[in-house]
């Protein structure tokens, strides 16, 4: 049965990542072993007659399909468990915000991906509502760089080498830029610990140990409403998904 949850890190991984703040090292496996199967509105071969749009049905239906594939080489055999992780939302605006949490907790691709398409769709709309001033020619452009992209690289390149060589003089000022760079990395590991703490997204969710041909009879139940035309769906399985599982709240 699918359920509305909240998406956080589990507790133990809140205090291990806050102890690694704090310099305090523990053996800490974060490890999921399995496989996924992913499907958004812009994945290849699904498009519904009314347009790029993917109903939560729909976007079940797709892994239904997957689960009785007896062709695909890959396919789990045996008891196994399932986590499905559903972001689905009726408006684009609240796809994209919804996605860009997931993001942060769950870095697959499959969502990465439907966020930049979900993005470059909500500017494509955008851009059409704005109406264009008609240029009954092209017209000259103030003058500007118009240097190749060839050539901006290759300056670029000179640029970094004559300073390389000019600070290799100095043994201490080149100390000095290591430091600081080491500090630059170190900050934006903390930004980003700082961000998977504070991470949390609602999504629609289901979990199930059986064989995938009875998960494929049970997962279409309770499904989210039919007017959300906007989905992004992951489906985990494996034999032990326990990490996965603690992030639902």
């Amino acid at each position: 049965m699918w359920k509305k949850q909240q998406l956080q890190l589990p507790p133990q991984t809140k205090t291990a990542l806050q102890n690694v703040q704090k310099g305090i090292t523990s053996p800490f496996s974060l490890s999921v072993q399995g496989t996924k199967l992913g499907v958004h509105n812009w994945t290849h071969g699904i498009r519904e007659d009314s347009g790029r749009y993917l109903s939560p049905e729909n976007a079940v239906k797709v892994i239904q399909a997957k689960f009785t594939d007896y062709s695909d080489p890959h396919r789990p055999k045996g008891e196994v468990q399932c986590v499905a992780i559903m972001i689905t939302a009726a408006k684009i605006a609240d796809f994209i915000t919804a996605l860009e949490n997931a993001a942060v907790l769950l870095p697959y691709p499959e969502f990465k991906q439907a966020l930049d398409y979900a993005k470059s769709q909500q500017t494509l709309s955008d851009s059409k509502m704005v109406k264009m001033p008609t240029i009954g020619n092209p017209s000259f452009l103030p003058s500007a760089d118009i240097t190749p992209q060839s050539a901006r690289t290759l300056q670029a390149v000179m640029r970094n080498a004559n300073a390389t060589a000019s600070k290799s003089l100095d043994p201490m000022a080149m100390l000095a830029e290591l430091k600081a760079k080491k500090a630059e990395r170190e900050q934006k590991n903390q930004e980003k610990t700082t961000a998977l703490l504070n991470a949390s997204v609602e999504a629609y969710c289901y979990t199930k140990k059986a064989h995938l041909e009875q998960i494929a009879l049970e997962i279409n139940q309770h499904i989210p409403n039919a007017s959300n035309i906007f989905t992004a769906l992951l489906v985990f399985i494996g034999e032990d998904l326990t990490n996965l599982k603690e992030m639902m709240r």
